[in-house]
């Protein structure tokens, strides 16, 4: 197994805009760079690349144009390229949602340095060795979807909400690590999966929010050199705030370092106990399907053309009206969207790629019905076709399902990218050899001779 690592910067000019919130944001410094960090593996005559980009989404046709990039400068087949966004809510300008619109020159800057990682990473291939292990953290994400008293689902109904029942879904604690390190022992870097929405640094300053002080504390403890492949996990629900819990609230820059050094933490346990080998067989398959996108009614449209036009309705209210009449227009050209499920097998563990924000419960399925023994679920990966909610979630309502480019799918759409990807994990997985029976020689004592050999024993 040959093993390489490599980043580059990918950080706007102070000045651009940030997605990930209703309204507008205009950068107004950088608290930590924004990074695409490339891992290259080869093994035998097969070559990919997992890549985690700084930012809240990464378009389709971004990714193509990246994987193509990267096919034609060092080789590697652009179906073997995965490229996830770490779903960070201070990155620069790629996605189009609420008030905030791509800036072409960004995404075609961003393909540019995806590529540029990717080549860089293959450049730097050496003979390495890779662990894989799973740690465990259940102190630092939350369901952030509630059953209220009145039976319906709330998004962040505020802290110590008395008309809070339960969460309306689950968390996964699970931290899934894939390490790699040559062969004299020295760490290379890691692929770290972990289900929690970026949204803990907030304000407008570009960061990668927490998953940069979760790669701060494992270079301190590996070395400058190794870096950091985060995937984000199924956390379509799932973000840092503990409703329930009477605590400060959990923002900005403080609890942004005790999430990410708590992580980090929990990594480096999960590495140290680790057994690493020299090879695991790498394994590509992929699907592509078509996505219904919801209809908006006429009457929804005309109210919202209404509302546009009405200069005392609350912000929020005109955003969304204007998220109608953006959507309805799209409608129009393409009632379906393509999403493409991939998986990464390396050895006995895959990564499966989906490209949304996939809600926790689908990523616990996958996982549980998954014939590989660590499957690592990566979001926001290979295109960006916004909330995959659970059946149950459009029952209940909340923000999630609420109808906009950002929710916008028919409500099976999530139960369809689970079915291909067990479908592809199925396809790939090849069950374990059953043990062969041992041929036992017989023990004499020590000193004694062995029996005489006589007939057929001769």
């Amino acid at each position: 197994m040959k093993v390489g690592f490599a980043q580059s910067d990918i950080t706007p000019p102070v000045g651009a805009v940030i997605p990930g919130d209703f309204r507008k944001r205009i950068s107004t410094g950088i608290h930590d760079p924004l990074h695409a960090t490339a891992c290259v593996i080869s093994e035998e005559k097969t070559t990919v690349a997992i890549v985690s980009v700084d930012a809240l989404s990464v378009k389709r046709s971004l990714v193509e144009s990246a994987r193509n990039l990267a096919q034609s400068r060092c080789g590697i087949p652009a179906q073997n390229i995965l490229i996830a966004a770490t779903h960070t809510h201070c990155g620069g300008p790629i996605a189009n949602a609420f008030e905030c619109e791509a800036e072409e020159d960004y995404c075609s800057f961003v393909v540019e340095k995806i590529a540029e990682a990717i080549v860089k990473a293959w450049e730097n291939k050496g003979d390495a060795e890779v662990g894989i292990a799973v740690g465990h953290e259940n102190r630092i994400a939350f369901n952030r979807r509630f059953v209220m008293k009145n039976g319906r689902h709330q998004t962040h109904p505020g802290k110590g909400n008395p008309d809070i029942v339960r969460p309306a879904g689950p968390t996964d604690p699970d931290v899934k690590v894939i390490a790699f390190k040559s062969k004299d022992g020295k760490m290379l870097g890691s692929i770290v999966n972990f289900a929690c929405h970026c949204t803990v640094m907030g304000g407008t300053e570009f960061s990668a929010d927490y998953p940069f002080y979760l790669s701060e504390t494992l270079r301190k403890e590996f070395g400058e050199h190794c870096l950091t492949v985060f995937l984000q996990g199924a956390s379509g629900d799932v973000t840092q705030v503990a409703n329930t819990l009477p605590r400060e609230p959990e923002f900005g820059e403080k609890w942004a370092w005790r999430i990410g050094t708590r992580l980090g933490g929990e990594v480096i346990k999960t590495v140290a106990l680790m057994d690493f080998v020299d090879t695991a067989p790498l394994q590509i398959a992929q699907s592509h399907v078509r996505l219904a996108r919801r209809h908006v009614p006429e009457k929804m449209l005309e109210e919202a053309k209404l509302v546009l036009s009405d200069d005392g309705v609350p912000d929020v209210e005109r955003i969304y009206a204007r998220e109608i009449v953006l959507l309805a227009e799209e409608l129009k050209k393409q009632p379906f969207v393509e999403a493409e499920t991939q998986v990464i097998a390396i050895g006995r563990s895959a990564i499966v790629a989906i490209p949304g924000e996939l809600f926790c419960q689908f990523g616990l399925d996958i996982k549980r019905a998954s014939p590989f023994p660590t499957t690592l679920i990566a979001t926001c990966a290979n295109g960006m076709v916004g909330y995959l909610p659970t059946p149950d979630a459009f029952k209940g309502g909340g923000y999630e399902v609420r109808l906009a480019r950002s929710s916008q799918l028919m409500p099976d759409a999530g139960d369809q990218l689970v079915g291909e990807a067990l479908q592809l994990l199925q396809s790939l997985w090849v069950p374990p050899s059953p043990p062969q029976p041992q041929v036992r020689t017989p023990a004499w004592d020590v000193g004694a001779s062995p029996p005489e050999l006589t007939g057929l024993n001769q």
